[in-house]
């Protein structure tokens, strides 16, 4: 099961990713003006597609680390909307920056899951809280609230204290109630014996 789970996953992973590469070198020479610190771009964003690649590739083949997987997922998805951004949305990586942490936010819960099966906390809540932090910034870089952040942040910083220090109580009671929701420090453990320790009912 875990065999066939990682091969659809680098059967799509892989694919994507070189069809990604040609689709960007195209692109690329056929609007390219020639200028060094263009012609640097270029090749950074091609190596950074490949290194998200072969990272993620390393850990759901060999080393079976959900870190590694997240990391390589997000260097992958930061060079598509790199690519995006900067030569077919009409927006500004200005306006665009904390839709980065968004997407981290999302890679970093899949990873989580992809290996758990089940909701860890250890990896929820900083899921949650990268998606919060980046859709609450992208209210001030998209214009939508009109208001200086500075402003907002003076008046309602208290309050948003507050929220994260009951977030945090709530969520050690949750974790002393259900060890099992809470992933291990250490990463040493392979996809599918962690499988098999969630899959196995208890006695």
């Amino acid at each position: 099961m875990k065999d066939v789970r990682d091969s659809k996953l680098l059967n799509i992973l892989v694919p994507c990713g070189i069809a990604l590469v040609l689709f960007f070198l195209l692109f690329s020479f056929t609007n390219s003006t020639g200028r060094t610190q263009e012609i640097i771009s270029v090749v950074f964003l091609i190596l950074q597609f490949i290194l998200g690649v072969l990272i993620s590739v390393l850990s759901v083949r060999w080393t079976h680390r959900a870190t590694q997987l997240f990391i390589g997922l997000v260097l992958f998805f930061w060079g598509v909307m790199h690519v995006f951004v900067s030569n077919i949305l009409p927006v500004t990586i200005k306006e665009c920056w904390p839709i980065y942490g968004v997407v981290a936010g999302i890679l970093l819960f899949v990873s989580g899951f992809y290996k758990y099966h089940k909701i860890k906390f250890g990896f929820f809540i900083p899921s949650v809280t990268l998606v919060g932090m980046g859709l609450w910034y992208s209210f001030f870089s998209f214009k939508i609230i009109k208001k200086s952040f500075l402003t907002v942040a003076s008046n309602i910083g208290p309050l948003f204290m507050l929220l994260i220090a009951i977030l945090l109580v709530i969520l050690f009671l949750l974790q002393q109630k259900h060890k099992k929701l809470v992933f291990p420090d250490d990463e040493t453990g392979t996809f599918s014996d962690e499988d098999e320790e969630i899959m196995t009912p208890e006695d």
